[in-house]
């Protein structure tokens, strides 16, 4: 059988024809194998010399390398654009010189950084949706940077620059954000407020943010003396008292943003609740609004929600972050376990209160300035009632237009007697 096919071979390699094609065959495995390995080789010295960096829609980032693209006018020569808009109501809007946010198209670009070359990807998955970093749902999308030379503190410095842009585009007070069900959402942001417009009867506003100021800039303090970097404040009063405008106000004079977290949501678990505050926005205050909506009587519960002992860890536990400032507001003090208020955890607690005539003339002034005069009447009607400062505005701003008529305090009203 052996000697068969031996014989057989023989006679084709005695063919011409035969010999050729084999020959032409062994050639182009050759050539197949030769390009395959250049390509290869080619595919390993561009990865040698370039760097390559992928953001998505789901980071903040994106949003920034957007606002970088357009701001340097990178791609002023690009034929493929796409509009974008970011921006929820209140965080910032078009100008007149920038009209739109151009960002660009789907598909390749080329530009120049100096005098690296780079290539832009960007890719939409319409198939794929995915929160994004607003907690919008929407398709995914990534922007890729390819660059010839440079490094990954290139695209940071991109980032920080988009940042910047973002920051400055008429800003007009805090931004808010929420935490979804996985990342931290942008809300925009909220008018500034400054401390001196918080209606209290006493000087504890003022105190408070003097207090905050310390904590920020007490870092070595702490450090010296192994204290963990950690403060918290407890905001406690009837409903109306301006527990939540008293945080905007602090978050506004120190130039802050507020980070809030809904501890009653029931698909809030421990775990989610850690992450949540290890990951939390830069420069951003921490606040837990309604307390009391995590109970000392739910320590073991987990079955939904937020357990007493996942919230106790989170706020001092050994994997707590350090260096933000935390802020519970409740309006029911005596509900709270003392283990959730003592310090380390509650620091500093301020009562803000239902006002009386003094206080309530003030916020009058406020709202009409031109009027000293019904100011006075309106103190003298006041009486011992003691009031809610937001009833008060809800009954200032009803008769915005009329100081006769906000002098006469309707006794329909809801107050509490002295």
């Amino acid at each position: 059988m052996v000697d068969f096919f031996n014989s057989l071979f023989a006679d084709a390699l005695s063919s011409d024809i035969f010999a050729g094609g084999l020959a032409l065959g062994l050639m182009g495995i050759l050539a197949a194998f030769l390009g395959l390995a250049g390509r290869r080789l080619l595919n390993l010295l561009w990865r040698r010399i370039t760097i390559s960096v992928t953001v998505d829609n789901r980071s903040p980032a994106f949003k920034f390398l957007c606002l970088w693209l357009e701001k340097g006018d990178i791609l002023r020569r690009s034929r493929r654009l796409h509009v974008m808009q970011f921006a929820e109501a209140g965080e910032w809007h078009p100008t007149e010189s920038s009209p739109l946010l151009l960002v660009p198209g789907e598909g390749r670009h080329f530009f120049f950084n100096g005098l690296s070359l780079c290539i832009l990807d960007r890719n939409i998955e319409r198939k794929s949706r995915s929160e994004n970093f607003s907690g919008h749902e929407g398709p995914l999308e990534a922007l890729k940077f390819t660059m010839l030379g440079g490094g990954a503190d290139t695209v940071h410095g991109w980032i920080e620059a988009g940042a910047k842009i973002a920051a400055s585009r008429d800003r007009i007070g805090p931004g808010i954000h929420t935490f979804g069900r996985h990342n931290w959402s942008s809300m925009g942001d909220v008018p500034r407020r400054p401390i001196d417009s918080i209606v209290m009867e006493d000087e504890a506003a003022a105190r408070l943010l003097t207090d905050v100021r310390w904590f920020y800039s007490s870092r070595d303090w702490y450090a010296t003396r192994g204290v963990p970097w950690r403060r918290g404040y407890l905001l406690h009063g009837p409903p109306g008292t301006g527990k939540s405008s008293l945080i905007r106000a602090v978050a506004s004079e120190l130039g802050c943003d507020i980070a809030t977290i809904d501890l009653g949501r029931n698909s809030l678990s421990d775990d989610a609740l850690s992450e949540a505050l290890n990951s939390a926005p830069k420069n951003a205050l921490l606040a837990f609004e309604d307390i009391d909506a995590v109970r000392a009587a739910d320590r073991d519960d987990k079955s939904a929600g937020v357990s007493f002992s996942g919230l106790l860890n989170a706020i001092d536990g050994v994997a707590a972050q350090e260096g933000r400032a935390l802020f519970m507001t409740t309006n029911h003090r005596e509900r709270l376990d003392p283990a959730l208020i003592r310090p380390g955890r509650a620091d500093l607690h301020v009562e803000l209160g239902l006002i009386g005539a003094e206080a309530a003339r003030d916020m009058f002034v406020r709202f009409f300035p031109e009027s000293p005069q019904e100011a006075d009447r309106f103190a003298a009607n006041f009486g011992t009632r003691r009031i809610a400062p937001a009833t008060l505005q809800g009954w200032f701003l009803q008769n915005h237009d009329d100081p006769d008529a906000a002098a006469v305090l309707d006794d329909a009203l809801p107050v509490a007697a002295e």
